[in-house]
């Protein structure tokens, strides 16, 4: 590929990946990605924050200052501006409309499934192309980034923006488990759902830490913060994700691994000392950072609670998908769709069953569903784009 080549799809991938805090204040793009509901295409809708409040429990310890505070409303639009665009996420995320609250008001969640092609099947190339897009805001922390944007512009030199989009790929195919089962795709599903339907930007990026060998940043998947309308405080969301042959074995491990944060001490404090120590707020006026610096750091003042939901996805290989392969293209997804619903009461019976059995209250949860026609087949796609083998 020439040059001029490169520079186009580098600034494609950097420039659409990593913008944020548009005037609309990060919409995804297109009328129906704040809808509050499905569309009629089942096009997943990226929620009001105070449709998606998950009062929560397991609080960690932080504390709180008596120092004036900015408006409620100005830290709430500052996170908000944290969150990247991820253009086309309604594109890629289908949506099912199944409301959880009848079985447990603790655990929340949305069943969602990749685009269906024309032809009639999923279409698993474009949706790792679209979540490759994140590699960027994913990985690398957004002070990196935007300099490197900004001096691209000032300067016309665009190939640092070829060498940021390659540093990112590069520090994705080194961390671990990358290259063995595609464990690290599905935290960057996580990431994009939790930042697009949750509007709940990422805190710490994990994923650059891992790299030195001198830290210990294994855990959960993913931490991000949002602030909550309704409870009037800032929630920690602590991210579990989970890509099995099978739902139940899925739920199980995400169950096991809370479990084991909510029995050890150590576990949590880990966490803890990564928010203090690398959270990435650039981009907040310095009254919003301060504050929430301050709401963050465990020694600094009164000890409050800061509500926190284990946020996991789950995804699996979901036969379906072959059930309903015989449907013409133009019905298929409607077929299949009626399928996954019923499966769905099915699941969320099941995950709040385990829930109530396995976890002492009130473990708080959001649960995201993602069922794939071969999970084996997305690992190795995502793999080839990656430019690795497995």
């Amino acid at each position: 590929m020439g040059l001029r080549a490169r520079i186009l799809a580098h600034l494609e991938f950097v420039e659409l990946a990593c913008s944020v805090g548009s005037e609309s204040g990060g919409r995804t793009g297109g009328d129906d990605a704040n809808s509050t509901g499905p569309s009629a295409a089942g096009t997943p809708a990226v929620a009001s924050r105070a449709e998606v409040t998950n009062p929560c429990g397991n609080d960690v310890e932080v504390a709180a200052t008596q120092a004036e505070r900015v408006p409620r409303s100005v830290l709430e639009t500052a996170l908000d501006t944290l969150v990247d665009r991820h253009e086309g996420f309604a594109d890629h995320f289908r949506r099912l409309g199944v409301d959880w609250t009848p079985e447990s008001p603790w655990v929340t969640g949305e069943f969602l499934y990749p685009l269906f092609s024309g032809g009639g099947s999923p279409d698993i190339d474009s949706f790792v192309e679209h979540i490759y897009g994140a590699l960027v805001p994913f990985c690398l922390p957004r002070g990196e980034v935007r300099r490197v944007l900004s001096r691209a512009r000032a300067d016309g030199d665009y190939r640092s923006i070829i060498r940021l989009g390659d540093r990112a790929r590069d520090l994705f195919v080194r961390t671990r488990g990358a290259q063995t089962n595609g464990g690290e795709a599905g935290e960057l599903m996580l990431f994009l759902m939790l930042e697009q339907i949750l509007r709940a930007p990422l805190l710490v990026s994990k994923m650059n830490l891992k790299t030195n060998s001198n830290m210990n940043v294994h855990g959960r998947d993913g931490i991000h913060v949002r602030w909550d309308k309704t409870l009037d405080t800032l929630v920690l969301h602590l991210g579990e994700s989970k890509l099995h042959e099978d739902f139940a074995s899925g739920i199980d491990d995400a169950i096991d691994s809370i479990l084991e944060y909510q029995t050890e001490l150590r576990l949590r404090r880990r966490e803890i000392a990564l928010i203090n120590g690398h959270m990435d707020l650039t981009g907040l006026p310095p009254a919003a950072e301060s504050q929430l610096r301050d709401m963050l750091h465990p020694y600094s003042g009164r000890p409050v609670s800061l509500p926190t939901v284990h946020t996991c996805l789950i995804g699996f290989e979901y036969p379906a998908y072959s059930a309903v392969a015989h449907v013409s293209p133009a019905e298929i997804e409607e077929a299949f769709r009626k399928q996954y619903t019923k499966r769905a009461d099915k699941i969320r019976e099941q995950v709040c069953r385990k829930v109530g059995d396995r976890l002492p209250p009130p473990a708080r949860l959001s649960i995201f569903v993602f069922p794939f026609p071969d999970l084996q087949a997305f690992r190795l796609t995502f793999a080839q784009r990656l430019g690795m083998s497995i």
